[in-house]
């Protein structure tokens, strides 16, 4: 039976629902060879070509543009595996006649079964992966262009709040400056007013003091009390008005210079604190972890080897100290290839014996990935090692992942079954 399992799903609700558009007519396909209908095998063929190429036409041109907007490097291999579905669309087309429609029909679905098990499972899977990381990205880019926009307008705040505190001091300091030389130029001019010459006395007095001085015994005394009464009046006068503008003066500046200096000392600007955050090691693609455990102890066990196989393959390619391994290369993918075949077949030992539902979905899947491994072209992996096997253990672990996660987990476990699946 046909359906659609979650290890389908990419997260990508357009292709998703493509997908499963496509399963339906080909349990619908199903079920008339099942049941020997075959009056509706020329039709269902019909139908099924043109949900493909309804498939083409909509779903790959969106998965490409996908691929090509998150520069995806598989973009190249996508669009091959997209052309040989057009191939075989083709192919079908032209050799369908009311003689042979049980084996197109067959053969169509038998191809689509493989398709879904293999090129959806690995290729199509990783657009939904790709796609998440484009998200991510621009969520993560998003938020980093709003933090250094705040950042930026919270320096462009401070930048203009202490421009205006400078014009403020500036201005309170030219104030201060005003009253200094006002102050100032009231102190010269009144020094110079104290400083300036008697008048001469008036010509009438002069006769008098003349006439008088032809006395000496009776004038003298008075003029010289009249003299020595003046002076220290003079004195205290030229100090007094000398002494007042220097007070004036000297408290007017001191004032106006008090607040000038108070504006002028800058405000302690807390330096900002940078806080470094430890970068996370990036997590262990080929690690077990817990999330992959079914409970079951055998599945488990095998589940982890084959994680370990995989890891295996790829130091092994990134071996620099290695110039030829295609020999070991081989070696570890047969050897990859035999414990897969074993692990799937203990896997489906315990599901007969809990008549699991899922059982003839999980066989398929196995069927495909073990072609999927006795297809691989080593010509084209001796051609190119490094990149042919980056490829290949890529599919091998993402749909490791997404078998055990989405299907293989589904597996309930019973205790009396589980302690019975041994090696």
């Amino acid at each position: 039976m046909y359906r659609f399992l979650e290890n389908f799903e990419t997260g990508i609700p357009f292709i998703d629902n493509g997908h499963r558009r496509l399963l339906e007519d080909m349990e619908e396909a199903r079920e008339a060879l099942a049941a020997g209908h075959e009056d509706e095998y020329h039709r269902l063929s019909g139908q099924l070509l043109a949900t493909m190429n309804d498939h083409i036409v909509k779903q790959h041109v969106y998965e490409e543009e996908i691929m090509a907007m998150s520069r995806d490097g598989e973009l190249a291999d996508q669009k091959e595996a997209h052309a040989h579905f057009r191939e075989v669309i083709d192919q079908h087309k032209s050799s369908m006649n009311f003689q042979n429609d049980h084996e197109e029909l067959t053969s169509l679905l038998h191809f689509l079964n493989e398709w879904f098990l293999q090129h959806i499972l690995s290729s199509d899977m990783l657009i939904g992966s790709a796609l998440k990381k484009a998200k991510a990205a621009a969520v993560e880019a998003k938020a980093r262009a709003a933090k250094e926009a705040r950042a930026a307008e919270t320096a462009h705040a401070e930048e203009a709040a202490k421009a205006r505190e400078v014009a403020h001091t500036t201005k309170k300091e030219e104030q201060a400056s005003s009253v200094e030389k006002k102050a100032k130029a009231t102190i010269e001019a009144k020094a110079s007013a104290a400083q300036m010459p008697e008048a001469p006395a008036d010509p009438a007095k002069k006769t008098t003091k003349k006439r008088t001085a032809a006395k000496p015994t009776n004038a003298a005394a008075p003029a010289e009390e009249v003299g020595k009464g003046d002076a220290p009046a003079a004195k205290k006068a030229t100090k007094a008005a000398a002494k007042k503008p220097t007070e004036e003066a000297a408290s007017a500046p001191a004032s106006a210079a008090k607040p000038a200096a108070k504006a002028a000392a800058p405000k302690a600007i807390k330096p900002a604190t940078t806080v470094i955050k430890a970068k996370k090691e990036p997590a262990d693609p080929f690690a077990f972890t817990d999330e992959f455990r079914t409970q079951i102890p055998l599945v488990d066990k095998e589940h982890e080897t084959l994680f370990d196989l995989v890891r295996q393959t790829y130091e092994l390619v990134h071996d620099e100290f290695r110039v030829d391994k295609f020999d070991d290369i081989i070696e570890i993918i047969e050897e990859l290839r035999d414990y897969t075949i074993k692990h799937f077949a203990d896997e489906e030992r315990y599901m007969k014996s809990i008549n699991y539902d899922g059982l003839a979905e999980q066989v398929a899947a196995h069927t495909a990935f073990v072609e999927k491994l006795n297809n691989i072209d080593f010509d084209e992996i001796d051609r190119d090692q490094e990149d042919a096997l980056d490829k290949l253990i890529k599919f091998l672990l993402n749909w490791l992942v997404q078998h055990i996660l989405k299907v293989d987990k589904k597996m309930p476990y019973i205790e009396e079954a589980a302690s019975k699946l041994t090696e």
